[in-house]
């Protein structure tokens, strides 16, 4: 029986854990022969570009543990599974940048690590903004750091190591403002 290319026949999880599981499939490759993919098996993450009425913008300067680094960062965050990606959006924009949006403009979504997971990211352009307090988890150092948004783009693009998620956030925020589209 002649099986569809690329079509799983076995999963088994090797690694899980709160945020993600590590996984082995077997599958069909184009040539009808058996294969091996290991992957990160993500449920999403979400994003938000704050801007406030004055054209201003929020920028947070993360810590991250991994890297060792400080990084300019839109907000963002990962999901759970089953979880609404708007929801977890603007739960992030609450938390890290202490800030409620009235005004919530879907600007699309991109695979952040194509060949090693299938985690989906959705950004969102978030508007009528009220500041509140940061909400950080224990294993999160974040500042809120309000600019012009020329001054953003610069600083996002100029670091000498940048966050690529924030970056795939303004390529489709470009995208957005391209197709006719007012800040």
């Amino acid at each position: 029986m002649d099986r569809a290319p690329f079509s799983r026949l076995q999963r088994e999880v090797l690694v899980q854990n709160p945020w993600h599981r590590y996984c082995r499939d077997r599958y069909v490759q184009s040539d009808g022969s058996e294969g091996v993919y290991y992957y990160v098996d993500m449920p999403g993450s979400c994003g938000a570009i704050p801007v406030f009425a004055d054209g201003s913008t929020v920028l947070l300067r993360v810590h991250r543990y991994l890297l060792g680094a400080d990084f300019w960062e839109f907000p963002i965050g990962g999901m759970q599974a089953g979880e609404d990606p708007l929801a977890v959006a603007k739960k992030e924009l609450h938390e890290e940048a202490g800030l409620f949006a009235e005004e919530w403009t879907p600007l699309g979504r991109f695979a952040p690590y194509k060949g090693v997971s299938n985690e989906i990211c959705h950004y969102w352009l978030a508007r009528g903004l009220r500041e509140d307090a940061q909400d950080l988890e224990p294993s999160e150092r974040i500042t809120v750091h309000r600019m012009p948004f020329a001054e953003a783009r610069r600083v996002l693009i100029d670091q000498e190591c940048s966050d690529g998620q924030s970056l795939a956030g303004l390529v489709l925020l470009d995208r957005w403002l391209a197709a006719g589209n007012q800040l």
